[in-house]
């Protein structure tokens, strides 16, 4: 698949996504280069997701000012763990995650479940909110429109968006927040 380049419209950021095979699964990356809050920042990530589109783990690094690192690993179970591997039982029953910064992860409930049309699937999600690090446990819902379009629906905070996705199921663009770049 070619790297995807999204930009961001509510404030000065671009990221660049790749999307390879990788053993048995596959491996998203991401590299966000932009200014939030007067504050500038360049993160990357790498998220492992099983042949089932399950996240098995994935690590965030913030380079800059104010370096930040996680990374956490799921038991593929709902359960996840910190770099010492303690449980964070904070986050059980989320099997999906979402960052903030970047139209991918929402791609992951999409590939990982099979909706039919004008199905709706409430779920628990490990908010990752950047470049701040703050983690949460949302309730998001998905809703498939149209053949390649969902209602994402996030429950915790009322905001909605209708989501159009490419042929591989990859999030073309983020009404108001993200535009994908053609090149």
């Amino acid at each position: 698949m070619q790297p995807i380049i999204w930009q961001a419209l509510l404030w000065p950021a671009t990221e660049y996504f790749t999307l390879q095979e990788s053993g048995t699964g596959k491996l998203a990356t991401g590299c966000i280069n932009g200014v939030r809050d007067q504050q500038p920042f360049c993160i990357h990530y790498k998220i492992e997701i099983t042949a089932s589109w399950q996240v098995s783990s994935f690590h965030i690094k913030q380079e800059g000012l104010t370096p930040t690192e996680l990374k956490l690993t799921s038991d593929l179970h709902g359960h996840w763990f910190d770099k010492d591997n303690n449980h964070i039982d904070a986050f059980d029953n989320c099997i999906d995650i979402d960052i903030s910064l970047t139209p991918f992860t929402n791609t992951l409930p999409v590939k990982r479940l099979q909706f039919e049309l004008q199905e709706s699937k409430l779920l628990d999600i490990l908010y990752i909110n950047l470049p701040e690090f703050e983690l949460q446990k949302v309730q998001q819902r998905y809703t498939r429109t149209g053949q390649h379009e969902y209602l994402y629906d996030n429950v915790s905070t009322d905001f909605t968006a209708v989501l159009p996705f490419d042929e591989n199921d990859i999030v073309k663009d983020y009404p108001g927040i993200f535009q994908r770049i053609t090149y």
